[in-house]
């Protein structure tokens, strides 16, 4: 591999990691919203329901 396709998969990588800590840091946000009654279960359902419709992947429950 030369330098510039290890700088690409370098890059992939950067970039899964931030998505994987923004995704962790929304789920702990939402907890928080759900644990302290700011936000119902419904609520967040709605949220996932409209995520997940965007991303193309399957809601999980809350």
């Amino acid at each position: 591999m030369d330098a510039a396709g290890e700088d690409e998969t370098v890059d992939h990588a950067d970039e899964r990691a931030q998505l994987h800590f923004l995704a962790a840091l929304v789920d702990e946000l939402m907890k928080a919203l759900l644990a302290t009654g700011a936000m119902s279960r419904s609520q967040l359902q709605d949220i996932e329901i409209a995520v997940s419709a965007r991303t193309g992947s399957a809601p999980r429950a809350w």
